[in-house]
């Protein structure tokens, strides 16, 4: 009885062994290429590239069109770019380890500053101010639709519309506002001149000219 107890366990024991999985072999570290950069940068402007994260025993670097001002260093984990001229410049970087390569393209879009208007439109005067002062395109859009917003109540006095404006942008805004305040000064010069002059009264021009700063914002 004994004998035959054991004789069951043992197997027992060789089936076990037989429907486990065998071990997956051990794969060589394979080269992975972690890059950090901006897709988008102005003239002038220092870009960084950073690709320390990634698994890798060498870099090999390659800028199109070549320039004199793109620079590898830290053994190619890192490299920083500054663009004379506006437009699209392609990075190549590729990495190897262990007989493994991988290798990722990056293009910066780098952009310039708008010509200096030659009209009195604050659709072009607007995001040729914001580029001197760098100011966000995510936050002008939100100000483009808080003066559009407005523009749709068709407000009847023009204490009304810049009280109703204002309002909107600090709330939209917070303590990002702060920011803009220089572009909405000179915004608000334009207003006050135009008021003047007797082109800005009626509820009709301010809706044309709330429109007018709206669309401006947009092209920031």
């Amino acid at each position: 009885m004994k004998l035959l107890t054991a004789v069951c366990v043992c197997l027992t024991l060789s089936q076990a062994k037989a429907q486990a999985p065998a071990p997956a072999p051990v794969k060589p570290s394979e080269a992975k290429l972690v890059l950090e950069a901006p897709d988008t940068a102005r003239i002038g402007e220092l870009v960084r590239f950073d690709v320390s994260e990634s698994t890798a025993d060498s870099f090999k670097w390659l800028m199109c069109p070549a320039s004199d001002d793109f620079l590898t260093y830290n053994e190619g984990r890192r490299a920083v770019f500054s663009a004379r001229a506006k437009g699209e410049y392609q990075f190549i970087v590729a990495c190897a380890k262990d007989g493994t390569v991988d290798a990722v393209t990056h293009i910066v879009k780098v952009s310039g500053p708008p010509p200096q208007p030659t009209s009195q439109s604050l659709t072009e005067w607007i995001p040729f101010w914001a580029w001197e002062m760098n100011l966000p395109d995510n936050e002008a859009k939100i100000l483009a639709n808080n003066f559009e917003s407005i523009a749709e109540r068709k407000l009847a006095e023009p204490q009304d519309w810049i009280k109703a404006t204002a309002e909107a942008n600090r709330e939209s805004l917070g303590a990002s506002l702060s920011n803009w305040r220089p572009m909405l000064d000179k915004i608000q010069t334009v207003l006050q001149k135009r008021a003047e002059e007797g082109s800005l009264t009626t509820p009709d021009q301010h809706v044309e000219t709330w429109l007018e700063i709206a669309e401006g914002l947009r092209k920031i």
